[in-house]
């Protein structure tokens, strides 16, 4: 791509310029103008920045994820969170979270990653105490990975970009995990983390 915008972009900035400043705009103003659409540029037509993650996650691998493996032991709201998961078995890893408060359990999940055509899936589904599920029987969330980093860093992004899960080890014996929903406040949990 070359330094100045292309030619329908700089008409329709002479329109601009014209329409906000009249006949005194300065040729310095112009320049600050073309250098800035020429900045803008690739953003406007899809293209990523440099500083982008770059998702390539038709090509990360369960390998890439076995960071997750192990016991991961939290607090959250005066309870205990653990969520285990295990090596990779074939095509999946599957994992498991309960929410203890008072003594009981409140809640739990049952995870899944598996490699898919398109990379690896995230999915789950909750369950209340005797294993009373949340969802119908078919549904299913599905998380897809949509960035990564080998063994340090999965973010998990649902299709319709209503929430997102990254788990990040942040240490050896720490994992981070992330919850963010669209509209509501990111949640933040660190377990202590200790690999099977």
């Amino acid at each position: 791509m070359t330094g100045a915008a292309p030619a329908s972009r700089r008409g329709k900035l002479r329109l601009y310029r014209k329409k906000c400043l009249g006949d005194r705009m300065s040729s310095r103003g112009s320049i600050l103008i073309l250098t800035l659409a020429a900045t803008l540029a690739p953003l406007s037509v899809g293209q990523s920045s440099p500083a982008a993650p770059k998702p390539a996650a038709a090509k990360a691998k369960l390998d890439d994820l076995t960071f997750l493996s192990g016991h991961n032991r939290g607090e959250m709201d005066g309870g205990i969170i653990d969520e285990h998961w295990s090596e990779v078995g074939g095509d999946s890893m599957i994992g498991m979270f309960r929410y203890i408060k008072g003594g009981k359990v409140q809640m739990y999940e049952f995870l899944t990653i598996e490699q898919t055509p398109a990379g690896p899936v995230l999915r789950l589904k909750h369950f209340n105490p005797g294993l009373v599920g949340w969802e119908e029987k078919a549904q299913v969330y599905s998380y897809p990975l949509v960035s990564w980093t080998p063994n340090r860093e999965a973010v998990f992004e649902r299709p319709d970009k209503g929430s997102r899960i990254t788990y990040r080890s942040t240490r050896k014996d720490t994992l981070q995990s992330t919850l963010e929903r669209t509209g509501k406040k990111a949640e933040v949990y660190e377990f202590a983390h200790t690999p099977e």
